[in-house]
C-alpha cells in the first residue's frame, strides 16, 4: 500500500535551487535511505515529507490518518520526568484502557451478570480486552524495559530525570520513544549519530523488522 507520493517537488532559496524534480513513493514495508553531500537540502526534504515544512512546488499527497514519526538531527527529549514515566507515555491509550478495565472488572463484581446493565458492563469489558490485547497491553512494560536495553539504558536509569542525562542519551531516549510510539511512517535524520557499534546493530536489526 502506497502511505505517501511526493512528485516534482522543489525547494528554493531565493534565486537558488537547493532541489527540485523530485518524485518519491513510499510504500508500507519499505526501507529507504536518503544519501547526499552536505548541503544538498537532505534534512529539508524530510522535513517536507514529515509535513513541518511546505515546498515551494509540486505536491505531496498520503494516506488518510497516516501516523508519523519524524526524529530530527540531533533532537533530543528534556523533561523533568522519570526516564520511565516518559516511555509509558507513548502508552498513554493503553493505559487508559488498562484503568477502564480495572473499573469494569469492579462493577462486574457488584452486578447482577443477567441484568441488562450487567450485561451491557460485560459486552464494553469483552471488547476492551480484545482492543487492549491487540495493543500488547499486557506487555508494554516488557516492551519499554526491551527498547531500553537496546539503546543501553539499564534499570539504573529507569527513576533519573531526562533532563539529566547527557545530550547524546536524551537523543537516544527520543528515538526509543518514537520507537515505542510506533508511527506507521518512520523519518529519522541521522538517527546514527551518538549510537555505539553495538546499540547501531541492534538498532538495524530492529528496523528490519519494523511494521511500518
Amino acid at each position: 500500500m502506497i502511505l505517501l507520493q511526493i512528485n516534482q517537488v522543489a525547494r528554493l532559496f531565493g534565486a537558488e535551487v537547493l532541489f527540485e524534480n523530485m518524485q518519491l513513493e513510499i510504500q508500507s514495508q519499505s526501507r529507504i535511505g536518503l544519501v547526499g553531500r552536505n548541503g544538498a537540502g537532505k534534512s529539508t526534504l524530510l522535513k517536507i515529507i514529515a509535513g513541518i515544512e511546505s515546498p515551494d512546488k509540486g505536491t505531496l499527497t498520503k494516506t488518510k490518518n497516516l501516523s508519523i514519526g519524524y526524529l530530527a538531527q540531533n533532537s533530543g527529549l528534556n523533561s523533568d520526568t522519570t526516564v520511565w514515566n516518559e516511555m509509558l507515555d507513548a502508552f498513554t491509550a493503553v493505559r487508559q484502557m488498562e484503568s477502564r478495565l480495572r473499573e469494569l472488572e469492579t462493577l462486574i463484581s457488584t452486578q447482577e451478570i443477567d441484568s441488562p446493565e450487567g450485561q451491557r458492563v460485560l459486552k464494553e469489558y469483552d471488547q476492551l480486552q480484545h482492543t487492549f490485547v491487540e495493543q500488547n497491553g499486557y506487555s508494554y512494560e516488557n516492551e519499554i524495559r526491551s527498547i531500553l536495553h537496546g539503546f543501553q539504558f539499564d534499570a539504573t536509569f529507569y527513576q533519573q530525570k531526562v533532563q539529566d542525562l547527557s545530550g547524546g542519551q536524551r537523543t537516544r531516549l527520543a528515538l526509543a520513544k518514537m520507537l515505542l510510539q510506533k508511527p506507521e511512517l518512520l523519518i529519522l535524520d541521522e538517527p546514527t549519530n551518538h549510537l555505539d557499534i553495538q546499540t547501531l546493530a541492534w538498532l538495524e536489526n530492529y528496523l528490519q523488522n519494523y511494521q511500518g
